[in-house]
């Protein structure tokens, strides 16, 4: 009798004690399901309700139109412009900021003296807003800027450039100011990965006499690819998601041409951006076809990229 009184006076302390674990848990829980209650959730909820409808922040104007919002976005031409900045922007940018990475995480893997110090410089710029970034390298590049008056003094160019006054020039600006933001971030991802490729490997092939080109594609990448993976599917959704950087930098100049899809979304639907009286119902049709679009973008790639999962 004593031992089965023991074990049932065991078996209720530990659901005692399971039972407030449990209750700790969903108490940490709760500010997240709170925030993502108030400011994900019901946010879409309410831009899908008002994408049918024409509505200008005063309900007493609101008026349903139905698909009318929809159908208006895919005939914006200007829309469609910014889409192909953004891709542009892109394709120019992440060709660049990945190997970047890459390099200085394979330099930072080795046992190298203030290693540690470099790792945090590096992933300091991310660490800095985005709107001070943005002023940074608008007034590094402006027409007096720090660059002008450098490349002068070299002897590279005779006169200053207008780098903010031409697509080109602005698209130069943003690329160059969006890779020192985002490469440290990457550095320290391949720096992670690094540490997983065990040393039993490397060794095995330098017994074999592989060298080290031989060695960083046939080991290094192969086992580095499921983080590779995620890491360029985060530098994809970065890229098109670039909105702030954009509207603090430049703000669509010159003519709007540097305008990426969601800081064209920002500027010309938010309020305290917009116009007034902007159709608010008109934006919230063309945020959700933004949202589809960049769902089939990540659903593509992941499907395009799912033989790095299992590469060994």
């Amino acid at each position: 009798m004593m031992k089965t009184s023991k074990v049932k006076t065991n078996k209720s302390s530990a659901m005692g004690i399971n039972a407030h674990k449990t209750t700790q848990c969903y108490l940490l829980l709760i500010p997240e399901i709170i925030g993502l209650l108030l400011f994900i959730l019901y946010p879409m909820y309410w831009a899908a309700q008002k994408s049918w409808f024409y509505y200008t922040g005063i309900e007493a104007t609101q008026k349903f139109v139905g698909w009318q919002n929809f159908i208006g976005v895919f005939k914006d031409t200007t829309y469609w412009n910014t889409w192909f900045t953004t891709i542009k922007f892109m394709i120019y940018k992440l060709p660049f900021e990945l190997p970047l990475a890459m390099i200085i995480a394979l330099i930072l893997n080795k046992k190298l003296k203030g290693a540690g110090f470099f790792r945090s410089m590096y992933y300091l710029p991310n660490v800095i807003s985005v709107a001070i970034i943005g002023l940074i390298f608008s007034n590094m590049f402006d027409y007096f800027g720090f660059v002008n008056a450098w490349l002068m003094k070299l002897g590279l160019i005779e006169s200053e450039i207008s780098w903010l006054s031409t697509t080109s020039g602005a698209m130069t600006v943003l690329i160059i100011g969006a890779i020192w933001n985002t490469f440290g971030v990457n550095v320290m991802y391949f720096i992670a990965a690094l540490s997983n490729v065990p040393e039993e490997m490397y060794e095995a092939a330098k017994l074999d006499g592989a060298g080290k080109l031989t060695t960083f594609f046939k080991i290094t990448l192969p086992m580095m690819a499921p983080v590779m993976q995620t890491v360029i599917l985060l530098a994809l959704n970065g890229s098109l998601h670039t909105s702030d950087y954009i509207l603090v930098t430049t703000n669509g100049a010159p003519g709007g041409t540097t305008f990426t899809v969601m800081s064209y979304i920002v500027n010309q639907f938010v309020p305290g951006f917009a116009q007034n009286s902007v159709n608010l119902g008109y934006g919230c049709a063309m945020s959700l076809i933004t949202s589809v679009i960049m769902c089939l973008f990540a659903i593509a790639y992941m499907k395009l990229s799912k033989r790095m999962e299992n590469v060994y």
